[in-house]
């Protein structure tokens, strides 16, 4: 199983054979040039465009989260956390399609063994997947009659494969599981079987083309293109599969690269009406904006390295705590924004609010990106139940293997 680029592919972008994560980190930045070259036709259009979905394909941004057991790239948290930050430094949207359609190589690796070759014969085929509002699955012999409608389906328009979350029927009746909870899976629906609802009429992150999208008449999809979408944790799975909140965790690349997009055009905006010192007022917000970026990508980067020691290590998994701050990094990267962006405003004027400043599209796009459930302050109060509830629990990530202190 190898990626579906040709050699041509790949040196009319400029880029190398997608075949490690190092390949990957170096296209990423490759493509940030074109990128930049279509964020307004990507916005115009209202998902990305046919050149930039051709590179990101190419250059093996849609395959970061393939298990290496699959032979795919398996990569660390910390590079698709990064690659992510830098393509949406440059635009929200792209980085948002990088961040959703690199989890369906989680959902690929859950796969059994015939399905995943069916499916994916090459990997650079991008899946885009939507589980609110749950759809429909009845089962019936050899696996389901599926129907339903979803939102938010990042990526759909040119994913080669779309999943949807179902709620499981037997009967008419509810499937539940040992906790008492209906089953919920996640399944591969029929590619022709899917209607686009061409909805996404948003105020920013217009390019990610998160349209609706539904099944009307029940369809039959085999048993074997399902997976469990609530699975416990998993000591023994794929590192990127041990835990199904693992694959949110590249999303918070997206608040992070906004945020330093905004204070990179701010800075723009300093050096360009600087005749000499800046004054106080001027100097707190630089200072400050900048020290919000330093500091959350650092705390961003080392939950993501903390969390990779773990998973990719043989027999581990997280536990509670170590989960619920992956989780809140993305809240964190999300409060970082709310803060940096008005500092960024005061630094820039008035002019933000005309179509032709680059900072107007940051701020819709910040909008949008700050509606997303994963950047809820709530995370944050997930994290302190966690701490709270294990009495042996490192209560922060620096020195977490230091000796305790007595009680």
């Amino acid at each position: 199983m190898t990626s579906g680029a040709t050699v041509s592919d790949l040196a009319a972008a400029g880029l190398v054979p997608p075949d490690s994560p190092s390949a990957v980190r170096g296209n990423a930045r490759a493509v940030l040039s074109l990128v930049a070259e279509q964020a307004d036709a990507i916005e115009a259009a209202g998902r990305l465009t046919d050149p930039v979905v051709r590179a990101f394909r190419a250059a093996g941004l849609f395959e970061m989260g393939f298990p290496r057991s699959r032979g795919g790239l398996e990569m660390r948290l910390v590079d698709q956390v990064s690659v992510v930050a830098e393509i949406a430094r440059v635009d929200a949207s792209a980085g948002w399609n990088i961040a959703v359609l690199g989890a369906g190589g989680y959902y690929a690796g859950r796969l059994g063994a015939a399905a995943y070759r069916e499916l994916y014969p090459t990997r650079d085929l991008p899946t885009c997947g939507a589980f609110h509002p749950p759809g429909r699955a009845e089962r019936v012999p050899g696996g389901y009659l599926v129907s339903g409608s979803w939102d938010w389906g990042s990526g759909s328009y040119h994913a080669d494969h779309i999943v949807g979350g179902c709620l499981v029927f037997d009967d008419g009746q509810p499937v539940l599981e040992e906790n008492g909870a209906q089953r919920l899976l996640g399944i591969w629906l029929p590619r022709d079987s899917v209607r686009l609802a061409d909805n996404w009429q948003t105020i920013g992150v217009r390019g990610s083309g998160s349209t609706s999208y539904a099944v009307t008449e029940p369809v039959f999809v085999p048993a074997q293109h399902t997976f469990d979408r609530a699975a416990a944790p998993n000591a023994g799975a794929d590192p990127l599969n041990k835990d199904v909140k693992i694959a949110h965790f590249p999303l918070t690349g997206v608040c992070f690269g906004l945020a330093q997009h905004a204070v990179d055009i701010a800075l723009d905006a300093v050096r360009r009406r600087a005749g000499g010192p800046l004054d106080s007022a001027a100097s707190q917000a630089l200072g400050a904006a900048l020290t919000e970026i330093d500091f959350c990508y650092a705390g961003v980067l080392d939950t993501a390295r903390r969390t990779d020691e773990v998973i990719f290590r043989p027999g581990q998994r997280l536990d509670a705590v170590q989960t619920a701050r992956m989780t809140a990094a993305n809240a964190v990267a999300g409060n970082v924004l709310r803060r940096v962006l008005p500092l960024c405003l005061e630094l820039t004027g008035a002019r933000h609010v005309f179509r032709s400043h680059p900072m107007e599209r940051v701020v819709r796009d910040a909008a949008t990106a700050l509606a997303h459930a994963g950047t809820r302050a709530l995370h944050a109060g997930a994290l302190a139940t966690a701490v709270l509830a294990d009495p042996d629990a490192a209560p922060t990530t620096s020195d977490a293997d230091a000796p305790r202190a007595p009680r």
